[in-house]
């Protein structure tokens, strides 16, 4: 096996030209399906770390449940249960109320715990107290009351809440409740929901089961095992993971998509490795006849012609590795600024990203190339028959 490759390395060494052209052909492919690649990879990379910087991972949002049809109420048992996988564990009621100039806005019975939870910040004001009508706004919410209702701080406001009976008909209750303060921006749908206390929510709406929990874990690796766990219970979760499996999932189809399409100019190396070894199998006929002739096997033929395919593989998948990685730094440097100028999107700090997977993967997309290249080839080149080869100078 080592004399073959020793006699395809002198072989190569020959024809310097046109191993170099293959070379060139092999490792533009390989370039273009790195750098490519490493532009999906950098995107999904910094999609995630968007992620992770505007939400929580260590959070678990728990809403009702729905199994064989039927619909599985968070009650206090279930609240109970729950708690045994969260170090803070905050249940909440949702309800819709209007004011009377129709100003629509949700507001959450919660606990104290659901603000330390959920890391909400007074912006104005002070948080509401325990067993009073204060209400505590959202930033957006905020702006609005202000701007329609006329209501600030220290104001009070009156809303009402319909609710329905056991017939069906429907009850308005009106409430009025004092403003205690607005929280900072969050970027969430939190900025347009409003928070009373969960006590007084439930004796306005007479509800004995909650609308939602809010779990707190300590670190984000136990996201996974207590969303299992809770959802065991019939309940449904929620979490920041989510979203990122949603977006590992689309960047990984589009990145696969593009390393496809990047990856027809690999057949044109392949074309090229063809036609080279067709060349090589007749200008070397006269050679096979005598190797043939002197006990050489078909196997032994083929041996000779791969060897010289897998050198080329492996050489066109290192330089077109390093290529790769020239033209994702071109990619980053060129690309970066004009999207954080023209699009407008947040600046990061890289557009692509090279990992030993993408490399490792262009240099064997190059190795199995050369080597499916170069078979039949290789297959033509030993079913040659020696006398008819011998009489070939």
């Amino acid at each position: 096996m080592i004399e073959a490759f020793l006699l395809a390395m002198r072989q190569l060494r020959t024809k310097k030209v046109r191993t170099l052209l293959i070379l060139l052909g092999i490792s533009v492919g390989v370039a273009a399906v790195v750098g490519v690649t490493s532009l999906g990879e950098g995107i999904r990379v910094n999609a995630v770390g968007e992620i992770e910087k505007s939400h929580d991972l260590t959070l678990i949002e728990v809403s009702p449940g729905v199994s064989n049809g039927n619909i599985i109420l968070i009650t206090e048992s279930k609240v109970r249960a729950v708690r045994e996988y969260g170090s803070v564990v905050a249940p909440y009621t949702m309800d819709d109320y209007v004011t009377p100039n129709k100003t629509y806005f949700k507001a959450n019975g919660i606990s104290a715990k659901y603000m330390d939870a959920k890391d909400l910040k007074l912006e104005a004001g002070m948080w509401l107290e325990e067993g009073t009508y204060q209400i505590v706004l959202g930033s957006d919410i905020g702006e609005k009351f202000a701007k329609i209702e006329g209501a600030e701080i220290g104001n009070a406001i009156d809303a009402r809440i319909r609710l329905y009976g056991e017939e069906g008909r429907a009850i308005d209750k009106d409430i009025t409740f004092m403003i205690a303060g607005r929280l900072k921006p969050t970027g969430t749908d939190t900025d347009d929901q409003a928070f009373i206390d969960i006590n007084i929510a439930r004796e306005l709406t007479g509800k004995d089961v909650y609308d939602g929990i809010i779990v707190k874990l300590d670190k984000s690796g136990q996201t996974p095992a207590a969303r299992t766990a809770i959802e065991k219970l019939g309940l449904t979760c929620y979490s920041a993971q989510d979203e990122i499996d949603s977006v590992n999932k689309i960047m990984n189809a589009v990145t696969l998509v593009l390393a496809f399409f990047s990856s027809i100019s690999l057949i044109v190396g392949g074309l090229m490795i063809i036609n080279t070894m067709i060349v090589s199998v007749y200008e070397r006929t006269h050679e096979i006849g005598i190797t043939k002739a002197i006990g050489a096997s078909e196997l032994d033929i083929i041996r000779m012609f791969l060897s010289e395919c897998i050198i080329i593989g492996v050489l066109g998948g290192i330089l077109g590795d390093l290529l790769g990685i020239l033209f994702s730094f071109l990619i980053d440097s060129v690309g970066r600024p004009m999207l954080v100028a023209q699009l407008g999107v947040a600046d990061f700090e890289h557009l692509t990203v090279i990992n030993v997977q993408i490399l490792a993967a262009g240099f064997l997309v190059s190795l199995v190339i050369s080597v499916i290249a170069g078979i039949y080839p290789a297959w033509r080149g030993a079913k040659l028959d020696p006398v008819k080869a011998l009489r070939q100078l």
